[in-house]
C-alpha cells in the first residue's frame, strides 16, 4: 500500500452544490462527459423545504438531475457502501477504508460532521455536510478534500485523518441526508469510480430541444421521474424559477437574511447554458452566431451574477433599500434568456 496517493481532479465549472462540484471535479472537461452534460443539466427547479441546519423555510433550487447526477451519469460508477459494509470490510476503521478505496482509484463522498473537523473540543451540535475525498498522505496523516466549509469558496485542501474519523463517527442515520434522500434509511459513503474509457452516451439533440422547451414553458419536468420518488406539490420549473427565487430573496433580505444559494445555482445554470450554446455551435449542431453567445453572456449570465453579488454587498453594507435593483437584474436576464433560447431552438429544430 502506498504512503501517498492523490487522484486527479479539475476545478469544477460550477460550484453551487457539493454533488455538482464533486461530479465536475472528477470528470472535468472529458469530451465524453461533455456530451452527457450538455444533453442534460438544462431544467431548473425549486421548491420549499425545511433547512436542515437551521429549521427555517428555504427555497431549494437546483439544476436537474440534481444530486441524482452522481448515480445517473454514465461516466462514473457509484457504489453506495453502508456503514455495516465499511465496518465489516475494514474492522470499523474508516481511515483504512478510505485509503484502500483511493489506492484502487476510487473517490470517496459522503456526509461528515464538519463541526468536528473544524473544532476538536466537545460540541453540543452537529454540522452534517458532504465531503469529497480524493487523496491521502500517510506521512502527513491528511486527506485531500474538496469542500465549501474550510475557506470562503469551493476549494481543494487537506484535513487530518483524526478530523475525518471524528467527523464520520458521530454521524447517525438521521444526519446522513445523502443516504436518507436516497430512501435507504441507513448511513454510509459513496465510492465513485471514473468511467470514461468508452463512449456510453452521445450528444442527444432531441433531448436538448425538448428540455429547452420545457424550461421555457415552465413544464413540470419532474413528472418524467415519478418512478424515483413521490412528488413535491409546490415545485416551480424552468423560467418560473425566476419569480420564486426573486420573491424568496427579497423576503429574506428584508429580514436581514442574506442567503445567496438560490441565486448562485441560477448563475451556475446559466454558465452551463452559455457553454452549451457555444459547444453546439462549435460542433456544427446550430449555426455559428457569436452575437447570440455574447448576448447570453452579457444579458443573462452577468445580470444573474450581478444580482447574486448585490445580495452579498447588502449583507456587508446593511443598505437593504438597494434590494430594489435586484428586480431589474432578474427582469433583464429573464427577457434575454427567453430570446436567446428561442433562437437556439430554431437552430436545433431546423
Amino acid at each position: 500500500m502506498a504512503d501517498k496517493k492523490i487522484l486527479p481532479v479539475h476545478y469544477p465549472m460550477i460550484t453551487s452544490w457539493q454533488w455538482h462540484a464533486t461530479l465536475f471535479s472528477i470528470l472535468g472537461d472529458d469530451e465524453n462527459f461533455l456530451k452527457w452534460l450538455y444533453s442534460n443539466y438544462i431544467q431548473l427547479r425549486c421548491y420549499h423545504i425545511t433547512e436542515i441546519f437551521t429549521g427555517d423555510d428555504m427555497v431549494f433550487t437546483d439544476i436537474m438531475p440534481g444530486s441524482s447526477s452522481l448515480k445517473e451519469c454514465p461516466y462514473i460508477i457509484t457504489s453506495l457502501m453502508t456503514k455495516g459494509q465499511i465496518d465489516s470490510y475494514c474492522g470499523g476503521d474508516v481511515i483504512d477504508f478510505i485509503t484502500k478505496t483511493i489506492d484502487l482509484g476510487g473517490y470517496v463522498y459522503g456526509v461528515f460532521d464538519e463541526a468536528r473537523i473544524l473544532c476538536d473540543v466537545e460540541l453540543d451540535y452537529k454540522f452534517p455536510h458532504e465531503l469529497f475525498i480524493y487523496g491521502y498522505d500517510k506521512d502527513e496523516k491528511v486527506f485531500h478534500v474538496g469542500d465549501f466549509t474550510f475557506t470562503e469558496k469551493y476549494s481543494y485542501t487537506t484535513v487530518s485523518f483524526d478530523e475525518v474519523e471524528r467527523g464520520y463517527n458521530v454521524i447517525a442515520p438521521a444526519d446522513d441526508h445523502m443516504f436518507k434522500d436516497d430512501y435507504k434509511g441507513v448511513r454510509g459513503l459513496y465510492v465513485i469510480w471514473k468511467n470514461t474509457d468508452r463512449t456510453y452516451y452521445d450528444l442527444d439533440t432531441g433531448l436538448i430541444a425538448r428540455t429547452i422547451h420545457e424550461y421555457l414553458d415552465g413544464t413540470d419536468t419532474k413528472d418524467h421521474f415519478r418512478m424515483m420518488r413521490n412528488r413535491f406539490d409546490d415545485t416551480f420549473f424552468g423560467i418560473n424559477v425566476y419569480e420564486e427565487v426573486y420573491n424568496e430573496t427579497m423576503a429574506r433580505v428584508s429580514k436581514g437574511d442574506f442567503d445567496i444559494r438560490a441565486t448562485h445555482i441560477m448563475y451556475d445554470h446559466h454558465v452551463i447554458m452559455a457553454n452549451r450554446i457555444k459547444y453546439l455551435m462549435d460542433k456544427g449542431i446550430i449555426p455559428e452566431n457569436q452575437e447570440l453567445v455574447e448576448k447570453y453572456q452579457r444579458e443573462v449570465v452577468e445580470n444573474i451574477l450581478a444580482a447574486r453579488n448585490l445580495v452579498i454587498r447588502i449583507s456587508i453594507s446593511g443598505k437593504t433599500e438597494d434590494k430594489e435593483r435586484f428586480r431589474a437584474y432578474f427582469d433583464d436576464a429573464k427577457k434575454a434568456d427567453i430570446e436567446v433560447l428561442t433562437e437556439v431552438l430554431k437552430g436545433l429544430e431546423a
